[in-house]
Order: C-alpha cells, then structure tokens, then sequence
C-alpha cells in the first residue's frame, strides 16, 4: 500500500481579451502563447499517458474567462492564422539559418513542433474544452473552475458580489461539462471568513489557500498542510505544499532555473532586425515575443549558449525522478506523526508549464510515470481524498492568499488603491439595481444583464495584478475604465428609466461572455430564489412562552411576526402562550388565533416548578383545541421552556414536531456551571433530540446546536429573524444628536453580562476623546444593571450614562431616532434582532463580530464589527461613525436597503412553510 498521495493541481486562467472591433489585438497573444507552448501540450502529454495506459490522476482548473475563449469561435479562427504565420516564420529561419550548425536545429524544432501543434488543434476542431471534457470523462482529469472573472473576493464590500462570482461561474460551467465541480479555485487563493459560506450555498465541498491559511488557522492543525482542514461551514480547504512550491515556482532555486532549460527572455522578436521580423509583429514594429527563443539559461550572465532540446528532455526526466524521491521521504517521514495517508497538495498556475518554464509539460510527462511505478506515492485528486477521509478538523481560516505577502497587498497598494472606489460603489449599485428590479423583462432584463456582466469583467484580479506588476499597464487601465464607465451609462439608463436600445446594442456587441447571465445574482437576499406560496394551506399549533405584549427579549416578536405572516399566506395559527394582564384567554390577533393559558395554573414558586405547570396547560388546552377548531398539521416550540409539552402533543396527537432554537444555555453562560443551568441543557437536548426538524436563526446557532446536542447537520434549518421596517422609523436624510454639542449612542437589549453592555461603557471614555461630548442611553432591563451603574461610576462617566429601563416599541423607535449611532456589543448573541431593528430605522450601526451577527451584517458595507470584549476597537468604530456623518447615512442607508431584503417576513414564512412540509413528509414516512 502506498504510503501517501500527490494532488498536482494546474489553475487555467486568462483575462478575457474579445476585441471583435478590431482585425487584432496584441494582447490576444496571451492566449495564443498559452494554447502553443501550455495547454495543447499538456494535452498532448495526458493523451500520451492515457494512450500507454499509464494511470494518473490530476486536478485542473479552467477559469470561466478561459473557457469563453476556448470556446470562441473567432479566437479560435484568429489563432489558427497566428499558428500558420508561425510555421512561415520558421520555414524563413530554418532557410535563414541554414549555414549555422548551432542554431539550425532549432528552427526545424519549431517547424516540427508548430505543425504538430497545428494539426492537434484542427484534430480538436478548434476546441480544446472537448478533448479536457473527454479526459474528464475518462477518469483522468478532476476539472474545477475558478470565479467568473477571477475576481479577488476580499477586497468585494459584500457577499452579493461574491455570490455572483461564485454562482456565474458555476453555471457556466455546468453547462460545459454537464455536472457542477465539486470544487473551486479561489482567485489567487484569496480566503476571507465568510467565503465558505457562499461556497457551502452552492454546493462546493473544498477549496485550496496557501500554505500560511491553515498554519495560522485557530486551532493550530494537527497535520500542517498535510490534510485538510474543515470550516465551519463545513467546506474543506487545501494547503499549498510548500516543500514542492519551491522545488517547481522558483525559477532561481527550482528546477525551471536550470542552466540547460530554455531561456525565457531571449526571443527573436527582439534579436532580429525590424524589416526582417516585423511582418510577425503586431503593428509590424511592436516588439513582442515570438516564442522563438533559441537559447538556454546557460547562467546568471548575459552570455546565453545555445538550446539543445535532447539535452533539456533529458534532464526534465531527472528532476521528475528527484521530485519524485523527495516526495516519497516527505510522505514517509509525515506518515511516521499523523493517523492517516499524508497528501501533499502542489499546486501552480498552469502556465508555468510550457510557457514559463518550457520543459513542464515534459516534467509532468515524466513524473506521472515514476509515480506509477512507485511503491511509496500515487497521484490522487482532492475529493479522491475527501472521500477516503470524509472527517476533518474544523478549524477558523485567516484572511490569506498566495500573493507576495500573503495577503492583499499585490492588488490593493498605491498604484491600484484608485480602482476600489469605482468597483465598490458600481458593486453596491448593481446590488440595488437587482433589488429594486425582481422581475424585469424584455430591454430592462437586458440591461440589467449587461450592468452584471461589466461589472464581474470590472472586478477582475487581472487589471490591479498587471497594474502594480508594471507590465501592460495602459491596457489594463483602459479595460477597467471601460467597464466601468459602460457599468455606470447602463445604471444610469435604468435608474431613468430612459434605456438607449441603440447604446445597449453597442455594449452588447463588446462581450459576448456570460451569455446566460440572470443580473439577479447580485440582489442581496442571496440566491435567486422568489418567496412562494406554500403548495398547501396547513393548521399550526405554535407554543411559546412569550408573546406581545409579554416580550422579554427578541424571542416574542419573532413569534408574533411568524405567526402573522404565516397567517398572511393563508394557514391557520394557533398560538398558545403565557397570561397576560388585560387579555383574555383567546383573541384573534391579525388574523393570528391566540390561547392563553389562564393564570390560575400556574400558581408555583419557583421557576422550574412554573415552566412544568406551563407545559401541562399547554398539553390539556391543545386537545380542547382540536376537538374545536379542527386536527392540526404539526407542532412548532419556541425554545426549550415549551419542549415537554411539544413532545406531549406530538406523541397524542401523532404530529411532526418542529422546534426553533432561539439560544442555548450552554452560549448563554459561556458553559453549564450549576445544576440548574444543566436541568436546562439537558432540556434543550431532549427537544432537538424529539423535534423532526430544528430551526436555527443563523449559521452560528446552526453549528452550536449541531455540537451541542450531537444532531445530524442534515436536521437542522437555519431560517433568520426578521423585521417589519414599516413599523419602525422611515430612514433619515442624516443622523440627529440631542443638541449642537452633544452625540447620542443607543443600546437596547437585556442588561446580561452576554450582551457586552460593560464593554460599551469600557469604551465610552475613548469615544468621548475621539469625538467629542456623547451621551449613551441604555435602554432595557435585566439583573446586571446594578454593576453597570457601578461601573460608569467608577469609570467618572456616570453624568453621561442613562439607563432608560425598558422600552416599548414606540419608545423605541423615538429613542433611535435621536440617535446618531446604535451599538451592539455582544459576547453571545444566537442573532441579533435588535441590530436589524436598528438598521431597519436607518441609524448607523456597530455590533461585535460573533456570532449570528455575522449572518445579518457586513463589516465596512453595513456599518462596522468590533471584535468581541475589544472597548478600544469599539471606541474606535463608534468615534469613526460620529466624526463622519456622511460614511455613517452611507451605511445606514445600506444597512435599511439589506434589511428589506434579506430580513422580510415573506420570505422568512415562506422558508418556514418549506420547514414544515419536509417535516410532515418525513413524519409520514
């Protein structure tokens, strides 16, 4: 058996170049020098192995960019007449070189190799993706695809335009190659937290970053890179295997430095005269390569010997062996420490084979054959792997890529940093444009199509990459400029309502790619998925032990505002909940049946003793219901404090039983640390144990409750909260202060160490140096208050503190709106209702970054997130917002617009309704 694996993974990608205004364009050369010296013989290199029966297995990646070109049939005409002026140039040199015994070997290698080249292609009619289709096919090949315009996803200000780089990309794909990729390339390995995530969305099960993205994960990994690690979103990622980097990248320690191997910087295009050479040069008298290149390396010198294609084939084969014994003692010494097969991941760019270092495609020749006899390695793709070692360690990724530095500063520094203006603010445009326009037809989904595509063309990593490498810099300019200036007189028609059918025509004709694009993508509820109807109308029993006017936290508004919209859509809800002063046991509430239970059961004096008696009432009144109003469908619980009398129901009445985790005791607490607080866990366990379905408002409480109580990932829903932005203020043209002097900070919440509240006033001392006179009112009430006023005593802040108590909803909504920033600093927070009420009126927001809080918020688009515990960071964010009053309306402006979206009662009811037809279909089973 082998001791461990190689996963050789080759990254295809191209900018896109279609110039069809123009006979040619010079920069159409980068995919004429790939097709010739990278991709048709790689080609020709995976036939040659397959056609020996030679096994091997690699992973490559063609970016949506390059598969468009591929695929372009005028590309593919204009590289057939490049590749035939190509063989004359080497008919002329060969009769030019005639009399020179150093030199005319060569000219007859390029006659020989061009023509073969040419007749590859024309054996491919023209396109390479079948024969890469074919491989595929055959077991070879794991082909993957890249973002759609090899976008550099942080450096994006929100997750819409992740998702569609992402989802465009997919698409494209699929339909080539009938099957979605089971994993991606992020362009230039570039991770931030979150993009697993949008990943998971689609599917995805594995990505790759550099080497620093898992060594510097929290916790540390337990095998290096040496295996793959799990997000938590439940995405593996690869690590770049630094060891076999250095030995293939580097051209001056590596292997494609050495002094027999073709020099890449000496070319005939420069060598020989202009009225010789010019006729092979674009213009006639632009000099560019030729890919005649005659010499080798030979030193560091300017003296070059020449070229000798035996002798570099030759060594090739030698350093495919020595690759080969490295690794072998990498895996032998690595399987020595860890429990499994150790995988080495070697990643590079494609191009680096063939066209960079021109003997690669001879190098991976000779390497899949020394694996294949070897008793120690075998070649193996990354779901190959996932497959035989589907559990992984879940770890916390850093913001990483491959780039000089390892992080962003190849395409953000000064020479780039102009461009992110543009590209954020079209971004948040295009954002709008989709949101405002669900269901556009005709002209105006066709300009919405067109704005999507100029904008993915505007986002790629190409243009800041070529600009800060000072290469074609003006052409990288202008292409950026283009699109963005075509991006901006499409939004500009659309927002009018005046669109140009001459002008659009004009845009169209300039790119042809994405020809399937849906502009949706970019709207900012996530996938392009319309609220519905449910197919059915259902009769639901929902337990819980607030509701309004009862509202100790977020958990009974979310009930009130579930159940009304359910009921909005045509089903039938029954409430059953606690006493409450001024009402009756019944009452029909918008349309909402609610049952309460009468308060003389439930006399106890402690609190666990209370719930029990709760729970019986909830049991004895849901028959009485029954026998009245009719059977019910199924049983939704809110929370463990009604989950016996769920499980009771369910068991009499033989109901599915849905239950929504609003927190846990075990996040609250930061652990269980007394009896009672694990009588409650075990509480919260026996309901998602006897729940058919549990929903979660976040990907946090998600995961928490997957860990937790031990539940298969596969039963939890996670389903948001949600607000109704008409019940609170309508957005402000700019934000208020109680006088000329003096900023306000608001938080509402409970007063529980978990919501960070003591941070907030740790920090107010630092804000008022920042920014002046400001006053922080703390609206709510709970059992930390008392040593919260204690602590604005002792901080000398108490005057600018004022502890408002608890506040109704219009009280609420005055309070926002005499505020010029909302704060939210939690240490836990399952998600986070109050920041969307905050942001739904239009106020400028902070929160902590943790927990649910990341599902609903994006730092530097909605507002900002400080790390949890951090006063300074807090102090710093909220200081930035109240010295600068037009980032903060942006934001807030953003933040109401998102809102609307992503967070409406519509869509949340009509996700639920999905919730609960699965959990009948599975009670019924």
């Amino acid at each position: 058996m082998n001791t461990g694996y190689l996963a050789l993974v080759l990254h295809g990608h191209l900018p896109y170049v279609y110039h069809p205004e123009m006979p040619e364009r010079l920069e159409e050369r980068w995919l004429f020098e790939a097709l010739t010296e990278c991709y048709l013989p790689l080609l020709n290199v995976f036939e040659s192995l397959q056609k020996d029966g030679v096994p091997y297995r690699l992973t490559i990646s063609l970016s949506p960019t390059l598969i468009t070109m591929l695929d372009n049939q005028m590309l593919q005409e204009r590289y057939l007449k490049h590749l035939q002026k190509s063989i004359v140039l080497a008919e002329m040199e060969r009769e030019r070189l005639q009399g020179d015994p150093q030199y005319i070997h060569l000219a007859g290698f390029y006659l020989e190799t061009l023509t073969e080249i040419k007749k590859q292609f024309e054996r491919y009619n023209c396109n390479l993706l079948k024969p890469f289709k074919l491989l595929q096919q055959q077991g070879h090949l794991e082909i993957l695809t890249t973002c759609a315009t090899h976008g550099f996803l942080p450096l994006m200000i929100n997750r819409s335009s992740w998702r569609a780089q992402i989802q465009t990309a997919l698409d494209l794909y699929t339909s080539h190659f009938d099957h979605s990729p089971a994993g991606i390339w992020l362009p230039e390995c570039a991770y931030a937290p979150g993009v697993d995530e949008a990943l998971s969305d689609y599917g995805i099960s594995y990505f790759f970053v550099d080497t620093h993205g898992i060594t510097h994960s929290q916790p540390a990994p337990l095998y290096g890179t040496y295996a793959p690690v799990c997000t938590a979103a439940g995405v593996a990622a690869f690590g770049r295997d630094p060891a076999s980097s250095r030995q293939v990248w580097d051209r001056h320690s590596g292997y494609p430095g050495d002094p027999l191997y073709r020099e890449f910087y000496r070319d005939i295009g420069f060598d020989l005269p202009l009225d010789y050479i010019g006729p092979f040069l674009p213009g006639g008298n632009i000099r560019v390569d030729t890919g005649f290149k005659y010499h080798r390396i030979t030193g560091s010198g300017p003296h070059k010997e020449p070229y000798l294609p035996a002798l570099a084939r030759e060594q090739a084969a030698r350093h495919a062996e020595n690759f080969l014994q490295q690794r072998c003692q990498q895996v032998e010494k690595a399987a020595c420490i860890i429990n499994r097969r150790p995988l080495v991941v070697a990643p590079y760019d494609a191009e680096l084979f063939g066209h960079w270092w021109f003997e690669g495609p001879v190098w991976i020749n000779f390497l899949c054959r020394e694996i294949a006899s070897s008793d120690a390695l075998s070649m193996i793709t990354p779901v190959e792997y996932l497959q035989e070692y589907p559990d992984n360690q879940a770890v916390e990724l850093p913001m990483c890529s491959w780039g000089e530095g390892g992080y962003n500063q190849y395409w953000l520094n000064t020479s780039t940093d102009w461009m992110y203006k543009h590209l954020h603010q079209a971004e948040d445009k295009m954002s709008e444009l989709a949101d405002n326009n669900p269901d556009a037809h005709d002209l105006t989904a066709r300009c919405l199509n067109q704005a999507a595509r100029e904008l993915l063309l505007a986002q790629s990593s190409d243009w800041p990459f070529i600009i800060h490498s000072n290469t074609a810099v003006e052409y990288a300019e202008q292409r950026f400029k283009n699109h963005i200036g075509r991006f901006n007189i499409l939004a500009r028609m659309l927002e009018t309502g005046n669109i140009s059918r001459d002008i659009l025509e004009d845009i169209e004709t300039r790119s042809i790619f994405l020809p399937d694009i849906n502009y949706y993508v970019f709207c900012s509820l996530g996938t392009v998925k319309r609220p519905a109807a449910a197919s059915a109308s259902y009769r639901i029993l929902i337990l819980s032990w607030e509701y309004p006017p009862k509202t100790v936290g977020g958990l009974a508004r979310h009930v009130h505002d579930l159940s009304c919209a359910l009921a909005a859509l045509g089903d039938e809800v029954h409430i059953i909940t606690c006493p409450v002063a001024g009402k009756g046991i019944y009452s029909l509430e918008r349309g909402v049946h609610v049952h309460r239970i009468h308060p003389d059961l439930l006399t106890a004096e402690y609190f666990i003793d209370w719930v029990g008696q709760l729970n019986k009432g909830m049991t004895e009144m849901s028959g009485k219901l029954a026998e009245v109003f009719g059977p019910f469908d199924l049983v939704h619980a809110h929370d463990w404090l009604v989950g016996e009398a769920g499980g009771q129901i369910c068991d009499q009445m033989n109901l599915p039983l849905v239950a929504t985790i609003h927190a846990t005791e075990y996040g609250r607490n930061q652990g269980l640390h007394n009896d009672l607080q694990r009588h409650i866990h075990s509480l919260e366990h026996e309901l998602t144990r006897r729940a058919t379905l549990v929903i979660g408002c976040s990907r946090y409480m998600g995961q928490e409750i997957t860990r937790l109580f031990n539940q298969p990932a596969d039963k939890i829903i996670v389903i948001p909260n949600g607000v109704e932005p008409e019940s609170i203020l309508p957005e402000r043209e700019k934000p208020l202060s109680i006088d000329d002097r003096e900023k306000s900070i608001v938080f509402l919440g409970r007063l529980v160490p978990e919501k960070g509240v003591q941070v907030l006033i740790e920090a107010l001392p630092l804000i008022l140096q920042k920014a002046g006179p400001a006053r922080l009112f703390i609206a709510g009430k709970g059992p930390y208050q008392p040593e919260l006023v204690e602590l604005a005593k002792g901080l000398g802040i108490a005057g600018r503190v004022n502890f408002v108590g608890f506040v109704n909803d219009q009280q609420r909504n005055e309070l926002l709106g005499q505020s010029d920033v909302a704060v939210f600093p939690s240490l836990y927070e399952p998600f986070g209702i109050v920041a969307l009420e905050a942001m739904a009126a239009g106020i400028p927001v902070v929160v902590s970054d943790t927990g649910g809080l990341r599902d609903i918020f994006e730092h530097g688009v909605d507002g900002y997130c400080s790390p949890p515990g951090d006063a300074a960071m807090l102090a710093h964010y909220i200081a930035e917002l109240l010295n600068n009053p037009e980032l903060a309306l942006h934001f807030a402006r953003r933040a109401r617009r998102n809102v609307a979206v992503k967070f409406n009662w519509h869509q949340i009811a009509s996700d639920t309704l999905d919730v609960y037809a699965r959990a009948i279909s599975i009670h019924t089973k």
